[in-house]
């Protein structure tokens, strides 16, 4: 594990971090994105092929080319999260979160006593016994704000002792509103919604991290002061640039 965490150190003195999510379960891609130069790659087990070996495997990967693993889990069940930080996660998105009370037994489970209740068994992350009294100081605990629930409590959620940076899921945010996800930081509404999200946390004095598909998108968010920058996904690029390829020799 990388100490201190590079991308963490980043984003807390306002700078954009670069970053992007895998869902083709292949270490490999990993490997790509992070040589092209991003800084870290979420391995998406919410809603690809992951397990936990393969998850590992995407982490090795991520690692050995330079860069910072995180993962979208799957619950907020303790065990995946203790499982996924022990497997060398260093960032943890926990989708649908919409309460403080939630956020708190997130926060909870991801870190040791005294400030939480992860356990202490052995894992890749406790390879170097050393490592525990760092961790908990250097993970990115990221709840994802996917309803309106959430963006109401955003203020108290980005309050709880464990929630570092507040992380949209802009497609599931626009559909609990009753827009298409074409409409996601399009309609005024659910524009407004973000700029909730973003206040909340600054008002905590936090970051704020979305994921985005458009270089321009990316740029105007990064204006209003987002700092954790997912962009696209190794799914989305490969089939967009072999769309793209295709057809400019077909016409």
């Amino acid at each position: 594990m990388r100490f201190p965490n590079p991308v963490r150190q980043k984003i807390l003195a306002g700078q954009p971090s670069f970053g992007s999510f895998l869902n083709l379960a292949s270490p490999m891609a990993a490997e790509v994105l992070i040589d092209a130069g991003f800084e870290w790659l979420a391995v998406d087990v919410e809603h690809a092929q992951w397990d936990t070996g393969s998850t590992t495997e995407a982490f090795r990967a991520i690692e050995a080319r330079g860069g910072i693993p995180m993962a979208r889990v799957e619950s907020h069940d303790p065990v995946v999260l203790a499982r996924t930080l022990d497997a060398g996660a260093m960032g943890v998105i926990v989708p649908h979160v919409s309460t403080a009370a939630q956020a708190q037994a997130i926060a909870d489970a991801c870190r040791y006593p005294p400030r939480g209740h992860r356990s202490s068994g052995s894992g890749r992350a406790t390879i170097n016994t050393g490592d525990r009294a760092q961790i908990d100081d250097e993970l990115l605990v990221c709840p994802q704000i996917e309803d309106m629930e959430g963006v109401n409590n955003i203020e108290a959620i980005m309050a709880v002792d464990g929630m570092d940076v507040a992380f949209i899921g802009p497609s599931d945010l626009a559909i609990s509103m009753g827009l298409s996800t074409a409409e996601a930081f399009v309609d005024p509404d659910h524009t407004a919604a973000i700029d909730a999200i973003l206040a909340g946390a600054q008002a905590n004095g936090k970051p704020a991290g979305t994921p985005v598909q458009d270089v321009g998108v990316a740029r105007t968010l990064i204006a209003q002061g987002f700092t954790l920058i997912d962009f696209g996904n190794d799914l989305r690029m490969l089939s967009a640039a072999a769309g793209s390829a295709l057809a400019a020799m077909q016409s």
